[in-house]
């Protein structure tokens, strides 16, 4: 017993340095701040972002231009013309022919299928009306649209050949002195009757206007 008392004494500093040590080995181990080692990337992953980096460094092909509409050709000079409404006329340079209705108050444009337009200077008035074509084509009936009370036929009804035209004309009577040549004329186009009328100073000029007015017509169609 004594025996083993003895040697427990004698061993006892031996096992006192080990534990030691096993501490201070803890505490470093502990207190050790060297970052662990980055894992081993993957040979996939790397493939297919080396992949993926080439493709968008490929450049794109450029899109196609949209075609621009280019503009075409007027089939005649619009210079002197008034087109409103599915039509064109013609008229002289000092004077514009403006829709009647948009002068009202409050304005009443004129349609498609009826309508009233006018122009006039000091030494011209002219007058247009249109209006949907009925079952039966009666000239002077269609010239009665913009005729005035105190206005009336004069001489007879002549019938024109105008720009492929069966144009209807005649004289009439105007309503003042300082214009007091008229003429009025009536025709058909693309399912409607149009009648025009003109004051002039001077004898003579109303046909020639007129000729002058249909030579730039166009209605649709025609």
């Amino acid at each position: 017993m004594a025996t083993r008392k003895a040697s427990a004494k004698k061993y006892r500093p031996f096992l006192w340095a080990i534990s030691l040590a096993l501490s201070v080995s803890l505490a470093l181990a502990a207190c050790d701040t060297t970052p662990p080692a980055p894992p081993t990337p993957d040979p996939n992953a790397l493939i297919q972002a080396a992949v993926a980096a080439t493709l968008a460094s490929i450049p794109r092909p450029t899109s196609a231009p949209i075609p621009t509409i280019a503009p075409t050709s007027t089939p005649f000079s619009i210079e002197d013309v008034f087109c409103e409404y599915s039509f064109c006329i013609g008229h002289p340079k000092d004077l514009f022919l403006l829709d009647q209705g948009s002068t009202r108050q409050p304005p009443q444009p004129s349609t498609y299928g009826y309508g009233i337009i006018f122009g006039y200077s000091q030494t011209l008035f002219i007058e247009m009306a249109w209006t949907t074509s009925g079952t039966a084509y009666d000239p002077q009936n269609t010239m009665h649209y913009i005729l005035e009370e105190k206005e009336s036929l004069q001489g007879s009804l002549s019938p024109l050949l105008i720009e492929k035209l069966n144009v209807y004309y005649q004289p009439i009577s105007t309503v003042t002195t300082a214009l007091p040549y008229g003429g009025i004329a009536s025709w058909q186009c693309g399912g409607r009757d149009f009648a025009w009328k003109v004051y002039t100073p001077q004898d003579g000029m109303a046909s020639a206007l007129l000729k002058q007015a249909l030579e730039k017509f166009r209605c649709q169609g025609q």
